[in-house]
C-alpha cells in the first residue's frame, strides 16, 4: 500500500500551509509521498536517501528538495538530523517577487528534482560549515515562530519572512558557488530565470542559446527535459501566468494587460490565453472562482 502524506494533516490552517519540523534523529521512513512541497537540510550524521528510481548517501549540508507525488523514504541512518521545511508553493505564488527571476531557485526548486527523478542525478547542493552557520539561525527562529503560530499574533509573519529569508540565502548561494557536475542545470536555470524576468516581451531562442552557450536543439532537448515544454512554450505559459495575475489584482484593460505581457496583437494575446487557460481572458476575469484554483 502507497502512504500518502496529506496537506490536511500537517497544515492546521488551510490559508496558511506551512510548517517546519526537526527530525533529530530522524528514523528509518518508507517509501511514502505528500501532496505539498519540501525542502530538506541535513545538519548532522548520514544515511540514504532513496526512491524507486534511485538512491543517494546524505551527509551534512545537503540541502534538496523533494516534489509533490514523488515516493521517497530513508535508509541506513545513523544519528541523521535534519529539517524539514513543508510548503504549498501556492502559500507565495502571487509574492514571488523577484525569488523566480533567481537562478538559483530553478536550479533547486524545477531542475535538481527533475534531473535527479528522470536521470539519476545523485548530486546535492553543498553548503559549507560557514554557510550552515548563517542557514542554521534561520531555520531555528522559523521553527520557533511556526511552533508559536496558534498563540502569538505574528507569528506566521514572521516564520513566512524566515521562509522567504532562508530561500533568498540558498537561491544565491547555489549560484554564487556552482558545482562542476552541475553546470548544464545552471545554464538551464540562468535561461528560465532570463525568462521569468522578462515577461513582458517576448525571447527569442537565439537570445537564450547565447545567454547558455547551447545549441538550439540542446537548449531545446535539456529544457524539454526540466518542463515538458520547448523554451518559447514555456515563456509564452509564464505570459499568460502573469497576465492572469494582472487580472485578478489590477484594473487594466484587457488590450493593457496584453501590452504588459508583450503581446502587442490583442487577438493573439487572446488565442494564447485560450490555448492555456481553456477560456478567453473575460472569461478569466468574469468568474472569480477559478482564480484560486
Amino acid at each position: 500500500m502507497n502512504l500518502k502524506l496529506l496537506s490536511s494533516d500537517y497544515f492546521y490552517d488551510p490559508a496558511f500551509k506551512m510548517k517546519i519540523i526537526e527530525r533529530s534523529p530522524e528514523l528509518p521512513y518508507p517509501l511514502h509521498s505528500h501532496d505539498f512541497y519540501e525542502l530538506v537540510v541535513i545538519v548532522s550524521g548520514k544515511g540514504t536517501h532513496f526512491t524507486q528510481a534511485n538512491s543517494f548517501t546524505l551527509y551534512p549540508g545537503n540541502v534538496f528538495v523533494i516534489s509533490p507525488g514523488l515516493e521517497h523514504g530513508y535508509r541506513d541512518v545513523e544519528n541523521l538530523r535534519l529539517y524539514n521545511i513543508l510548503f504549498d508553493h501556492k502559500l507565495f505564488e502571487d509574492s514571488f517577487y523577484d525569488l523566480r527571476n533567481m537562478p538559483g531557485y530553478h536550479a533547486l526548486f524545477r531542475l535538481e528534482p527533475s534531473y535527479r527523478n528522470d536521470i539519476g542525478f545523485a548530486t546535492l547542493m553543498q553548503l559549507t560549515p560557514a554557510q550552515m552557520a548563517e542557514v542554521l539561525p534561520l531555520l531555528e527562529e522559523m521553527q520557533s515562530e511556526c511552533d508559536a503560530i496558534e498563540s502569538d499574533i505574528g507569528a506566521k509573519s514572521l516564520s513566512f519572512s524566515y521562509l522567504i529569508q532562508l530561500l533568498v540565502t540558498l537561491f544565491r548561494m547555489y549560484s554564487e558557488y556552482p558545482r562542476k557536475d552541475n553546470l548544464t542545470i545552471m545554464r538551464i536555470a540562468d535561461a528560465l530565470s532570463f525568462l521569468e524576468a522578462h515577461s513582458d516581451r517576448p525571447v527569442g531562442t537565439k537570445e537564450l542559446m547565447e545567454l547558455t552557450n547551447m545549441s538550439a536543439s540542446t537548449l531545446n532537448r535539456h529544457f524539454q527535459n526540466a518542463t515538458g515544454l520547448s523554451p518559447i512554450e514555456f515563456h509564452i505559459q509564464r505570459r499568460i501566468e502573469r497576465a492572469c495575475l494582472l487580472i485578478r489584482t489590477s484594473g487594466l484593460s484587457m488590450g493593457e494587460i496584453s501590452e504588459a505581457t508583450g503581446f502587442n496583437d490583442a487577438n493573439y494575446f487572446s488565442r494564447q490565453f485560450r490555448k492555456v487557460m481553456g477560456m478567453s481572458p473575460r472569461q478569466y476575469r468574469n468568474n472569480r472562482s477559478l482564480w484560486y484554483r
